[in-house]
């Protein structure tokens, strides 16, 4: 009976969808979440199901990973479809978003509880697809280009999903491959695999679609994106590599390297944002990058895989909740008639540096725990970085309540009660280190700093002219829109292959005709260029792929 809820909680927003795209269908999307949340509750540790006639043989598992996934992700799911409800009641699309919602919703708890590659292929497609629902779900131009922005890099990572399980299949000869079988993974399968699940988790030099598609989605949509989809990443890798099994070095020292990078990378970016909910993106992708570069620890030292994984999902679940808090909190300031209610937002950006007390302290104790006992220049790194992700996340949370303070109120004032999932999510946050029997360290603790520079940080929500000659100079999407900028210099110049010193002279004179490139937020509605260069771009990785995946 209880497996059962393993098939339940992934096919029942499915089997809802027809019933949301009613008009009075709005209290579909909280119940559908709720087989989830009891399943995490109750299931025992190596519960299985095994479905021969569904697919080609759909086998469930759950252990104590999946557990911590997917209480997290039903509690987001729950507390967005809550606020949802609430705020779409005079939307005239809310039927779609509904829709979309509840797609995207049964993909991530597929992703978590499938064990045979297919379903979990389908779940992953079905919920990357279903949230170009919800990030286009307002209709503007800058959230369609974000959208077919977010659309191209999902297809990308799909298709290097699919031929790198079509790589296992090929190698191991069977659609639930232990850990063991995935033992002796050729270098490709390896790289498509890394690939795919670094598109989703927003890894530095693939992340530039995360800050365009977490502003441009509506506000519930974000908390999940960015608390619950984009963690699927991390259930990839612990599911379909080797960990513990066998030594990587080469993709365990590049996962440090950009995981780390990523820290420094996204705290500048993200300061000299003007919209909060960009700016919580780039720190999602500081957090991610942490997370990433804690699983490159575990490719290059099998031996402290299992405790470098446990700090990870712990991690993880932290980041979850927290973020879930901060882009929910994003959406009940809009609403609020109280002058400052930004501070109640206070707690859950302390959670979010790792304040003791919270659940940030609790996870970073846990993540500094393995680190201590890797000796070497790898573990060196990742030290660092998290040093400096622990003086980059308060002045960011610093940042953010600031830019709440100006944040356009909406004319409607929404029901309290929809302060309610906002509030639960706190409390988690809260009580989580009392739950494990940790207090996560003490005022006193070196730890305790961060408060300190928490509040030394307010300083620029008083008196943020120390930054206002710098914010907007790197627009959302970064590297993108370097890219669109070197399109249209090339474009204008029309490069002449015969007359190499004219063209290089006809360049110059053209950049320095260009404006800034953070006036490219203008010009980003002209995607004409953008269109011509994905378009060959995105046949000639998915060739590149099928190729490869004919010639192994």
């Amino acid at each position: 009976m209880n497996e059962s809820l393993l098939l339940t909680l992934w096919l029942l927003p499915l089997l809802l969808v027809p019933l949301a795209l009613r008009a009075n269908g709005g209290i579909w999307p909280i119940l559908a979440p709720l087989p989830a949340l009891i399943a995490g509750l109750i299931l025992p540790n190596g519960a299985q199901l095994e479905i021969p006639w569904l697919l080609l043989g759909t086998q469930l598992a759950f252990n104590d990973e999946a557990r911590a996934f997917l209480l997290v992700a039903s509690l987001l799911w729950l507390a967005a479809a809550y606020y949802a409800h609430e705020w779409m009641t005079a939307d005239g699309a809310a039927q779609r978003f509904r829709a979309c919602f509840l797609l995207a919703m049964s993909g991530n708890f597929g992703v978590i509880v499938s064990a045979d590659l297919i379903s979990f292929y389908l779940s992953f497609s079905a919920m990357g697809l279903a949230a170009y629902g919800l990030v286009v779900h307002g209709g503007k131009p800058s959230q369609r280009r974000a959208g077919r922005v977010y659309l191209i890099m999902t297809l990308i990572g799909e298709m290097a999903l699919f031929a790198a399980f079509v790589l296992i299949y090929q190698r191991t000869d069977t659609l639930t491959p232990d850990t063991a079988q995935l033992v002796g993974a050729r270098s490709w399968e390896t790289g498509l695999l890394i690939l795919a699940f670094a598109i989703k988790a927003g890894v530095l030099g693939v992340h530039f679609w995360l800050p365009l598609a977490h502003p441009a989605a509506p506000v519930p949509a974000s908390a999940v994106l960015s608390g619950a989809m984009i963690k699927t990443a991390l259930i990839g890798w612990l599911r379909y590599l080797p960990l513990g099994e066998q030594a990587m070095p080469e993709w365990g020292a590049i996962l440090v390297v950009t995981g780390s990078s990523a820290t420094l990378f996204a705290f500048v970016c993200g300061m000299l944002q003007s919209n909060p909910k960009v700016l919580l993106a780039y720190s999602s992708i500081s957090k991610m990058g942490l997370m990433v570069a804690t699983l490159g620890l575990a490719l290059l030292e099998p031996t402290l895989a299992d405790t470098l994984i446990a700090a990870m999902v712990i991690f993880a679940a932290h980041h979850g909740l927290a973020k879930g808090a901060l882009f929910l909190g994003v959406g009940l300031i809009k609403t609020s008639v109280w002058r400052h209610s930004p501070v109640l937002l206070l707690l859950p950006a302390l959670a979010l540096a790792g304040a003791p007390l919270t659940s940030g302290g609790f996870a970073k104790t846990q993540l500094n725990t393995p680190l201590s006992q890797l000796p070497g220049l790898w573990a060196d790194i990742v030290a660092s970085a998290l040093v400096v992700a622990a003086i980059a996340t308060p002045l960011m949370m610093a940042r953010f309540l600031y830019l709440l303070k100006r944040i356009e109120r909406e004319a409607i004032i929404r029901p309290a009660t929809q302060w309610w999932p906002w509030l639960a999510l706190v409390a988690i946050l809260l009580a989580i280190p009392l739950i494990k029997g940790s207090p996560a360290g003490s005022l006193t603790s070196p730890s305790g700093l961060l408060i300190a520079m928490l509040f030394a940080g307010l300083v620029w929500w008083r008196r943020p002219t120390i930054l206002a000659c710098w914010v907007d100079r790197i627009p959302p999407g970064d590297i993108l829109a370097l890219f669109n900028w070197f399109c249209q210099i090339t474009d204008q110049t029309k490069w002449m292959a015969f007359k190499p010193a004219q063209c290089v002279g006809e360049w110059v004179k053209q950049a320095k005709t260009q404006p800034r490139l953070a006036d490219l937020r203008q010009a980003n509605s002209k995607q004409s260029t953008a269109g011509m260069t994905f378009g060959p771009l995105w046949l000639g990785v998915t060739t590149g792929l099928l190729m490869l995946t004919l010639w192994s």
